[in-house]
């Protein structure tokens, strides 16, 4: 029946909804009227009698007027905020003035105290009259709203909550922040809590939503909800950055999901400016595989640092393309006059890398091109050590022959004592590296070396998200599988820093924070989908999941695949001057004996003699046990 009557009222129109108010204001009006004169003269008979009715009569009209004057009108019952309700009462106010006024013209002579008492029945009627209708509008037409969180009490939380309120579907039930100042307190009804009370908030307010209202968010912060999604199906969303906001684009009430990699990302460490424009500013740069995760990345950032000219090679079309679009828009965004160059073609055509280097005065290069997904490439190993070593070999010696002053290439953590191909693969083009870095001094070379970034194309996570989409279920291959995991943005950035510290045949080791298991990371991504998870082996189960929940698959190991990865040959780094930039002291070749290997290497190769390949890797020095 309640319903029945809210969706009535609500379906009005404006004009009807506005015309109900006034008359409720008028009841109001006339209440507190008589009620002054009830309590001034402390009877209700004598006090009705005694009132002075010309007066109401003609206080009616003009305190009508008033609240339409002051636009107290303009704002509907059910989105009433403090700013109309300051209206209303400064309405009040005038309106006991103005009785004061009328009874003197009309000869009435009500006194102070009738007037003042009018004025405080009249202002907590229509306030609180208004607090009760807007309670009464903004109760859920559809049955229960989705109990929800806001992190963030700040000013953005605030308009968010207002917002909520107003809505239909989503109830804030707890503010969550981490400054002390503000815990405890109370805005617009909801207690803020601090971050160790999320789980039992999530418990005891069956709260499925965790709304992020705040561009900063801590890594306490990050880590509690990366936590809680371990164990509850929540999910969490962001408001819009304040940019869109301010400029139209988006409501405060367009959320986005959070991903994964916003919530295992780490404390920033500023960068080192010096270090990131050593090779950048003002230079004349190539990025190859540009058009991958890493080298896009890397794209971005370079174009940031003003560089002369910036070179993006890739031989996939599609993703030229794509980084090629994204940069123009960049450039035209910022107005920079940079050029912008893309080849398209092949690291392993050594002719091509060269007359690009020469014709565009390359300076600095970044090598990240490399085949790197680990079970396709135990199927096709010749592309991969064609692609990723004798590629390498084809971009040093390019670069060498025109006069390319930086090098640096992007390595892996698989290339630490490798089961597999791509990981020996990787762990020879290191050896190139190091071997050229130590026979010529005209170019600095260096590698970078690092797990699993988030997001990249050779990442779980996109496979993980994928499977969620499709309702399941979720692989992973052992249960206490773990991999190092950073964000393509600070991978990328280290690698530009590392660039700017080389001195020549560096090998540098990026500090990748804690390991993490794979089996929790598929848990935290399901959950943080609002799914609930079970973990099984594959095999059917007595009690079927839900629609709420996905499952989870232990595969088994794939060929090549490590339960644990390693990113130092040899114990132990040697600091540099930035916190997260460590640098290997490592095994090298010497030139003559290494160029006879790919010798051998590229034999087999042109006869495509898989065998004879791994069979090459196995007996270089490379630890390689696949």
């Amino acid at each position: 029946m309640m319903n029945v009557i809210r969706l009535y009222f609500l379906s009005l129109h404006r004009n009807a909804k506005v015309i109900l108010q006034t008359l409720f204001d008028a009841v109001m009006i006339t209440a507190a009227f008589v009620g002054a004169y009830v309590l001034g003269i402390r009877s209700i008979p004598s006090g009705l009698a005694a009132v002075s009715w010309p007066t109401l009569i003609a206080s009616l009209p003009a305190t009508i007027a008033i609240f339409y004057f002051l636009g107290v009108y303009r704002s509907l019952v059910r989105f009433t905020s403090a700013n109309s309700l300051a209206m209303l009462l400064a309405g009040c106010g005038i309106s006991a003035l103005l009785v004061l006024f009328i009874s003197g013209f009309l000869g009435q002579n009500i006194t102070w105290y009738i007037s003042t008492d009018y004025f405080f029945i009249f202002g907590g009627l229509t306030v609180g009259g208004r607090f009760a209708l807007r309670s009464f509008f903004r109760a859920n037409l559809n049955g229960e709203k989705t109990p929800v969180i806001l992190y963030g009490a700040g000013e953005s939380g605030r308009q968010l909550l207002t917002a909520l309120q107003q809505g239909k579907f989503h109830q804030p039930v707890a503010f969550l922040d981490d400054l002390d100042e503000r815990l405890g307190s109370i805005i617009g009804g909801v207690k803020v809590y601090g971050l160790d009370e999320l789980e039992n908030l999530i418990l005891t307010k069956k709260v499925k939503v965790v709304l992020i209202a705040t561009r900063r968010v801590s890594r306490q912060a990050q880590k509690e909800l990366a936590e809680a999604l371990k164990r509850h199906a929540v999910s969490v969303q962001r408001i819009p950055d304040v940019s869109d906001l301010l400029s139209g684009r988006a409501q405060i009430t367009d959320f986005r999901e959070v991903s994964i990699e916003e919530l295992l990302g780490r404390e920033s460490v500023p960068p080192i400016p010096a270090l990131l424009e050593k090779n950048t500013s003002g230079k004349s740069v190539l990025v190859t595989g540009a058009g991958g995760s890493i080298g896009s990345e890397i794209c971005r950032q370079v174009l940031n640092l003003k560089p002369k000219c910036l070179v993006v090679f890739d031989q996939s079309e599609i993703a030229l393309y794509t980084i090629k679009r994204e940069l123009a828009q960049l450039l035209d965004k910022e107005n920079q006059d940079i050029r912008l160059v893309t080849i398209l073609g092949n690291v392993c055509d050594q002719q091509l890398v060269e007359d690009v280097t020469e014709r565009f005065q390359v300076q600095t290069v970044f090598h990240t091109a490399a085949y790197k997904h680990v079970p396709m490439l135990e199927d096709n190993i010749l592309a991969c050590v064609a692609n990723n070593v004798i590629g390498t070999q084809s971009v040093v010696n390019a670069s060498m022959a025109a006069g390319v002053t930086s090098f640096t290439m992007v390595s892996t953590d698989k290339a630490v004592r490798p089961t597999n191909v791509m990981g020996a693969s990787k762990r020879l083009a290191e050896l190139i590296c190091q071997a050229h870095a130590k026979k010529q001094s005209g170019m600095t070379i260096s590698m970078v070396r690092f797990g699993n970034v988030l997001g990249s194309s050779g990442s779980v996570v996109p496979l993980f998200r994928d499977q969620i989409e499709a309702g399941g279920p979720v692989t992973v291959t052992h249960k206490d599988i773990t991999r190092y995991f950073m964000t393509i943005p600070e991978a990328s950035q280290l690698v530009i820093q590392s660039s700017g510290m080389a001195t020549g045949g560096d090998v540098f080791i990026l500090d990748m924070g804690e390991p993490i298991k794979v089996l929790d990371l598929a848990k935290s991504m399901i959950r943080l989908s609002g799914y609930q998870t079970y973990v099984s082996n594959g095999s059917a189960i007595e009690n079927r999941p839900t629609v709420d929940e996905i499952e989870v698959v232990i595969t088994g190991l794939r060929p090549g695949e490590k339960l644990y990865e390693e990113l130092l040959i040899d114990s132990g780094t040697a600091p540099t001057t930035h916190p997260l930039i460590g640098k290997a002291k490592e095994r090298m070749l010497n030139l003559a004996d290494l160029n006879a290997a790919l010798i051998e290497l590229q034999d087999c190769i042109e006869s495509n003699n898989s065998s004879g390949t791994k069979e090459l890797l196995r007996k270089m020095p490379l630890d390689y046990s696949g």
